[in-house]
């Protein structure tokens, strides 16, 4: 497989900063994309390979494989057949393949870009809401793209799910009530897109436009997402943070039994390995990461008070305890 220098590619250096990366892609995107050059194979050819390249340098953790064991360790345009930019993903497309960097919000994918992206394309349009006028005035060779912002639990997101979907788009002139069903995959990240070509407007010259269905995670009563891995904060009594106890927990697609060891202390993190959410196209999963929040209740019954007050000489052997009284009486004897 003959070696690709990614760098090249996007004329930068091998130094070049996650934002002059980002730069470049979009220039050379605007240049080459299909769209800008109908017909023009070598055009659509440069488009995949700059796309490809991005796709590879965006990723902070694959471009450190490309630059150590080249192209093909990185995993773009080899193997798996990872998939670009603005190309199908299952039937749909996500920009970027849906990867993102930490916290979901990645290191600028090729959607994060997506409404300035089309803006200078098509002048004032991108994906517009469904139901709303086109406004792409020269633009004649496609309807107008449509935009649908579908919202799904964490638990969907984790599993995968399927939903049905109703919007307006414009059909030879007139208005038509559409009626789809979106094949959401496991693993989707908020603010996602899964592309369906051909369902948006249809164009002067009768080629529809796609409809990008933009992916809004639920917020949740007890979960957090944090990249792939799923967050809970345990509350438990100073009782069993004590002494120790076994709590069932929810998970995304079930329950756990988790062990909560004698003498654990407030923040301690329990890990749940591969109870996290899946990568999408990809293998592997994230962890559930367990907070504990020790509860101190705020009443009291004299009788209550009294049992604790037998236990009171234990807080002499508490380490963090002793170690603090003795680095105060050091500090407060240098004060003499």
């Amino acid at each position: 497989m003959a070696y690709k220098d990614y760098y090249s590619i996007l004329s930068v250096a091998r130094t070049a900063s996650a934002e002059d990366i980002k730069k470049a892609y979009r220039k050379l995107a605007m240049k080459y994309h299909p769209d800008k050059n109908p017909g023009d194979k070598a055009a659509e050819n440069k488009f995949k390979e700059v796309s490809e390249a991005y796709e590879v340098l965006r990723d902070p953790k694959r471009r450190q494989m490309y630059d150590q064991f080249g192209h093909a360790a990185a995993g773009a345009g080899a193997g798996r057949g990872r998939q670009q930019p603005f190309e199908d993903f299952a039937g749909f497309s996500g920009f970027g393949g849906f990867n993102q960097g930490p916290g979901g919000q990645g290191q600028g994918s090729a959607q994060d870009f997506f409404g300035d992206f089309f803006s200078d394309l098509f002048g004032e349009g991108g994906p517009r809401e469904p139901g709303a006028t086109s406004r792409r005035a020269g633009f004649k060779q496609k309807g107008a793209d449509l935009r649908y912002t579908l919202t799904v639990s964490l638990e969907e997101a984790a599993t995968g799910t399927e939903k049905l979907i109703h919007f307006v788009r414009h059909r030879k002139s007139q208005e038509d009530r559409a009626k789809l069903s979106v094949a959401v995959p496991a693993g989707v990240k908020q603010g996602q897109r899964l592309k369906l070509r051909g369902e948006g407007d249809s164009g002067p010259s009768g080629q529809p436009g796609d409809l990008f269905v933009v992916i809004n995670l639920q917020d949740h009563p007890l979960f957090q997402r944090r990249d792939n891995d799923v967050l809970l904060d345990l509350p438990i009594s100073f009782v069993d943070a004590i002494m120790g106890a076994s709590v069932e927990i929810p998970t995304l697609t079930g329950r756990a039994n988790l062990r909560i060891p004698p003498g654990s202390h407030p923040g301690q993190i329990f890990r749940l390995k591969g109870k996290g959410f899946p990568e999408v196209g990809g293998y592997g999963s994230g962890d559930m990461l367990v907070k504990l929040i020790i509860d101190i209740p705020e009443k009291l019954s004299e009788a209550q008070k009294a049992a604790i007050a037998q236990l009171s000489s234990l807080s002499e052997s508490s380490p963090l305890v002793a170690e603090f009284k003795k680095k105060m009486n050091t500090l407060l004897k240098s004060r003499k």
